[in-house]
């Protein structure tokens, strides 16, 4: 486990990767990142994220190939689009994020704010759980993609037997980082602070 960096060096640092090495990620690895999973905050603290590491390389290939199975229909930047992130679906940490939305029910004032408001704080819920999983990545000295277009797809769901109950958020795909990750200011768009009220310096 690599020694932890600043926070801000950290967030900085962290990078998606758009393929990863061939190198195993080890298990503690995959176990600290799914434990900074686990510690995110959530909504009424409803906690409503499950996963599926993936480990087998054959089930990696057929989730491929479904992936690509499905551009097939669609125009040609589509399919080049996925094509580019298909083989993301290979890396050597493969986990699927999943979210209970029942658990939306269960907010304390759940009839109050209604279904937007509800659906709004699970996904911040599933999205911070997200977050916490690529910075441990980083953290750890991994590489790390976040990319849900296949996770939604029913062929993918189907070859991982995702119960009904459980929505399919996002991947998570996980490498071991050939060299440090690059990143520079000109990254970033100057902050966009304001005080006190939109527009007041």
């Amino acid at each position: 486990m690599a020694t932890p960096l600043p926070f801000l060096d950290l967030a900085r640092s962290r990078r998606t990767a758009r393929d990863h090495a061939p190198a195993g990620v080890p298990a503690a690895a995959i176990a600290y990142v799914l434990e900074a999973a686990r510690w995110a905050p959530s909504a009424a603290n409803r906690q409503p994220w499950e996963f599926i590491v993936i480990g087998d390389p054959e089930l990696k290939r057929a989730l491929r190939l479904a992936f690509l199975d499905e551009a097939a229909a669609h125009d040609s930047r589509y399919r080049s689009v996925t094509e580019k992130q298909a083989d993301l679906l290979l890396a050597p940490g493969l986990i699927l994020v999943l979210g209970d939305a029942g658990t939306k029910a269960r907010y304390i004032n759940a009839a109050e704010i209604g279904e937007d408001a509800q659906e709004e704080l699970f996904l911040l819920s599933m999205g911070a759980a997200i977050q916490n999983m690529l910075l441990a990545a980083t953290a750890s000295g991994l590489t790390s993609t976040w990319i849900a277009r296949p996770a939604r797809l029913p062929a993918i769901r189907a070859l991982l037997r995702v119960p009904d109950a459980l929505r399919s958020i996002a991947f998570v795909a996980i490498g071991v980082a050939a060299t440090p990750p690059h990143w520079s200011e000109q990254m970033r768009n100057p902050l966009k602070r304001h005080h006190d009220r939109f527009g007041a310096t």
